[in-house]
């Protein structure tokens, strides 16, 4: 039998707080949350003497009854818990059971019966949900709900240790919208960007930020004039303490951390820096391999860390859904299981990123992936993003990668790329990955899925097909469409809809390529199809009009020369037959010295494989 502690519940409903009290659950019932959808637990808990009817378990310990570890008749040691008055006329609290230890379990029906317990007038209940055992004559102990509001307010006013603002200190994971008394000491891992919106209530702004301690993390907002207030204080990596904001359940659409609730900041929230912050972590990670992002779907957030082998150009492109402008920088990043994908930083993020760094560690913390083109991850406003972070992970990335990583042979999730990896930062790694004989194209039957599929090669150009090779085109920006010379000196545009007095040249290139296993067609568009020609399209145009014969000897010059494709293979219907085309994405001439190494580090795999 386990010693109850006797006399605690009526303690904790006089607003006294109570150490680790052992109670009994002597009644349980399932409830559901019209709100927000969630199940809840209700108990009764007895303490040896009285019996407190509305007890709500805290919804992170769900299952310890879905898994019937915690059910009637269980005795448990009450860690944290929080005394919320629902109401005051009639008396209403409920004890939310935060945290606890299960220390084992006794028969409901054996505790002792109390004289006056049940069969007292209701008007001697001073609680409703408290059944007294006492005689009614003990009259001298103040209840909770008899004291006046400011002599409670009064005894809140001190700040002992473990508390802020007159209000205990809980832990992250702990708290719920049932809690009305609390605070939190954080640290602050992420802080968004100020954002504006417009709605029927009309125009604001907000920003948001997530905390940090000890037990787990939470998504703070604040609005208006939290914004003013808030946004300058709150600083990444600096610990807070935190009291009187509300909460409420999380909006999974745009706070991925993993908790059930989020706080908005509100017009009593009190927040005031903290000195001490040894205790507290800085970030919480659930880092994923590379490699293993291919298996995960899209629109799902991951936590990555690899090293940044190549940067790209910041670019702007036109949003179709807001017409405006928006910045944007690829990187491609690699880790030691041997993969690459490319991550996208948008907007400030984009601008802002050193290109200098000759490959740094990136950490991703909540980054979105994509699944176009391949596999990718979007640098979301809510994504963490911190360069050469102080964690063992990055060493063993960074070391991998220094020791003979760099040199592997990588496979690259993100189909297209980027078109040079390592132009951009100096590096001798090449863009190319995943790399196949021409046999293979047929053998692994590539090209036949749902979606395309990317490989590079090295291979001989046999043939370059000069016939229709070239069209005149639409000179409209960001129009490529074949027009049609109108004999008066003009050239329509259909999709257009206008005439032109000028056309600009476009080249469409088949090339027969070919390897010691096999040999291909393949498609090169304008750029590819110059690289290969070693001309430009405009000057070869020229050359096509006059009639000049060194146009034909172009196209026979390039035959036997080699080059490194990045080819994409994707099945077609023409003319009502199904057939896999394949069309180059980039063209480079070949690194022998790059090629050896790769080739080097195939031979030595496979030597370790045969061992």
């Amino acid at each position: 039998m386990f010693q109850l502690s006797k006399g605690s519940l009526k303690k904790i409903l006089d607003g006294n707080n109570v150490s680790d009290p052992i109670l009994q659950i002597i009644q349980m019932k399932n409830i559901q949350n019209n709100m927000d959808g969630m199940t809840r637990y209700k108990v009764t808990l007895y303490d040896g003497e009285t019996q407190h009817t509305f007890g709500i378990l805290a919804t992170q310990k769900n299952s310890l009854v879905e898994s019937n570890q915690l059910r009637i008749g269980s005795v448990i040691k009450l860690e944290e818990y929080a005394a919320n008055v629902l109401s005051k006329d009639p008396p209403k609290v409920a004890i939310i059971l935060l945290n606890f230890e299960i220390l084992g379990e006794m028969d409901p029906n054996s505790k002792p019966q109390a004289t006056n317990a049940i069969s007292q007038p209701s008007k001697q209940i001073q609680n409703e949900n408290i059944e007294p055992n006492k005689p009614n004559n003990q009259t001298n102990t103040k209840s909770f709900f008899s004291k006046k509001e400011n002599d409670f307010e009064k005894a809140q006013s001190t700040n002992p240790p473990g508390t802020f603002n007159g209000f205990k200190i809980f832990g992250i994971s702990s708290l719920n919208p049932y809690q009305n008394k609390w605070a939190i000491k954080a640290r602050v891992t992420n802080k968004s960007n100020i954002r504006t919106y417009s709605n029927a209530r009309g125009e604001g702004k907000l920003f948001n930020v997530e905390l940090i301690d000890s037990t787990g993390e939470i998504r703070a907002n604040g609005f208006n004039e939290q914004v003013d207030k808030f946004y300058e204080m709150l600083q990444i990596d600096q610990v807070y303490y935190i009291s009187k904001a509300n909460l409420k359940t999380a909006n999974k659409q745009y706070c991925k951390l993993d908790n059930d609730y989020e706080m908005t900041f509100n017009n009593e929230t009190v927040i005031q820096p903290c000195e001490e912050t040894d205790d507290l972590p800085r970030i919480n990670l659930n880092l994923v391999k590379i490699k293993e992002i291919s298996n995960h779907a899209a629109n799902d957030f991951v936590d990555v860390i690899g090293v940044v082998r190549s940067v790209g150009d910041v670019t702007t492109i036109i949003t179709k859904s807001t017409n405006r402008e928006l910045k944007k920088r690829e990187l491609s990043i690699v880790d030691n299981s041997e993969c690459a994908i490319t991550a996208t930083l948008w907007g400030k993020q984009a601008e802002d990123y050193d290109p200098s760094d000759s490959y740094p560690v990136i950490l991703l913390k909540g980054a979105k992936i994509g699944d176009y083109n391949g596999k990718t991850l979007s640098v979301a406003s809510t994504t963490v993003v911190q360069i050469n972070p102080d964690l063992p992970e990055a060493h063993t990335v960074k070391g991998w990668f220094e020791q003979g990583g760099s040199e592997s042979d990588i496979q690259d999730l993100s189909s297209q790329g980027m078109a040079a990896a390592g132009a951009n930062s100096g590096g001798p790694i090449s863009g190319h990955s995943n790399w196949k004989f021409l046999d293979q194209l047929k053998d692994e039957k590539l090209g036949m899925g749902d979606k395309a599929d990317y490989f590079s090669t090295k291979a001989y150009v046999l043939y370059a097909k000069k016939d229709n090779s070239m069209y005149m085109a639409c000179p409209g920006e960001n129009c490529n469409k074949k027009i049609f010379d109108q004999n008066d000196g003009t050239y329509r545009c259909e999709k257009c809809a206008r005439n032109y007095p000028n056309f600009k040249w476009r080249m469409i290139l088949n090339i027969n390529l070919a390897d010691f296993a096999e040999s291909n067609w393949a498609t090169c568009f304008q750029e590819t199809a110059e690289t290969i020609l070693g001309i430009g399209t405009e000057e070869l145009g020229e050359l096509k009009n006059s009639n000049d014969p060194k146009f034909d000897e172009i196209f026979s010059e390039c035959a036997f020369k080699e080059f490194n494709f990045k080819l994409r293979a994707k099945m077609e219907t023409y003319n009502d037959e199904r057939r896999v085309k394949v069309s180059a994405v980039t063209v480079e001439p070949v690194d022998y010295a790059q090629s050896g190494r790769r080739i080097l580090q195939k031979i030595k795999q496979f030597a370790k494989e045969q061992v």
